[in-house]
């Protein structure tokens, strides 16, 4: 009998307010995700960052004034189910630009399509309790955390977000170890642990986030899921287990950075047993007018020899043939 497999793909950012909104409203739900859907509907699981409330509220964080606040349409949630997202972390600093009124919207629209949460909730136990998702016969337990924002921190009744100060370091592990053991009690295979953190445009994890991501695998999660630097961070397998330090963002409005080229970025599809990861497939993708698309030629070399050289400096080898891109769960 071969034994059960779990395709599950992993997407950064998705921020769908702001031009994108408009994009949606002029264009439909398809437009933003239509053309990377294949490969996120065709996963057992997907699961990305949400970087906006989903709301019709027009009013604003009620604290200190920001820089930027998005805030998708309703209909924004059909893009996510479109392209097949299953569950989504909304523990970042965007979550509540609309207020606790856009949050409420958010887990609302997002619960009654069928959509799971974590990192944000009505109150502190909500906003850190973990998520669970089966496929066939493997289950997944997700719990998500962000580091920065923290006047959008749930704090006992108060709705918010699942805040942890990374700087204090026995008291951001004493909370991973204390969210894995709600996940363990849940049963489950694959503990996630998503983390909204560092800096934007940071090309590489600092030596102290290296550190407490080894931590968390050593203390027993399996995948660490990094976001926030709004580019993609190499890839390392540590004891077997795949760190994602920044996923980078699958879709925004956001202005291109002539070096950095945060328009050129990956989704990430980890072939799971029970056991072990077998496989970690790499899909470059280019964003152009709030919607992404698959990259193609120049697009598509730049973003492979990027990753591989990323991830080659962490140990972990990027393998290429027939136009794909993968990292094996032997290596690293």
């Amino acid at each position: 009998m071969n034994e059960a497999t779990v395709h599950l793909v992993l997407g950064g950012d998705v921020m769908l307010g702001r031009h994108a909104g408009e994009m949606i409203e002029r264009h439909g739900p398809g437009y933003p995700l239509g053309a990377v859907a294949p490969v996120m509907r065709q996963a057992d699981l997907t699961l990305v960052n949400l970087e906006c409330a989903i709301t019709g509220s027009s009013q604003p964080w009620s604290g200190a004034p920001k820089a930027f606040y998005f805030g998708a349409p309703p209909e924004a949630v059909q893009s996510l189910l479109d392209a097949g997202v299953d569950g989504v972390s909304l523990a970042n600093n965007h979550i509540l630009d609309f207020d606790t009124a856009g949050l409420r919207d958010t887990l609302r629209i997002l619960r009654r399509h069928g959509i799971g949460c974590a990192g944000a909730g009505a109150d502190l136990d909500e906003a850190r309790a973990p998520r669970f998702f089966e496929r066939n016969g493997i289950k997944f337990g997700l719990v998500a955390f962000c580091d920065h924002q923290a006047d959008f921190a749930a704090q006992g009744h108060r709705p918010g977000i699942a805040y942890l100060d990374l700087t204090d370091e026995a008291a951001a592990l004493g909370q991973f170890r204390a969210s894995l053991a709600h996940i363990s009690k849940g049963g489950a295979d694959w503990p996630i642990l998503s983390l909204h953190w560092g800096p934007n445009k940071a090309e590489r994890p600092s030596h102290y986030f290296v550190r407490l991501a080894h931590a968390a695998i050593d203390m027993g999660y399996r995948i660490l899921f990094g976001h926030s630097a709004h580019v993609f961070q190499g890839v390392e397998l540590y004891r077997g287990c795949p760190i994602l330090y920044a996923a980078g963002d699958l879709v925004d409005d956001y202005y291109v950075d002539p070096l950095l080229r945060n328009d050129h970025q990956l989704l990430f599809e980890l072939e799971l047993s029970r056991a072990a990861l077998l496989r970690l497939r790499l899909y470059p993708v280019l964003i152009e007018d709030c919607r992404a698309s698959p990259a193609q030629g120049e697009a598509f070399e730049f973003i492979a020899r990027r990753i591989t050289e990323l991830c080659a400096e962490m140990g972990s080898r990027v393998e290429r043939a027939e136009g794909g891109l993968w990292i094996d769960g032997g290596r690293g």
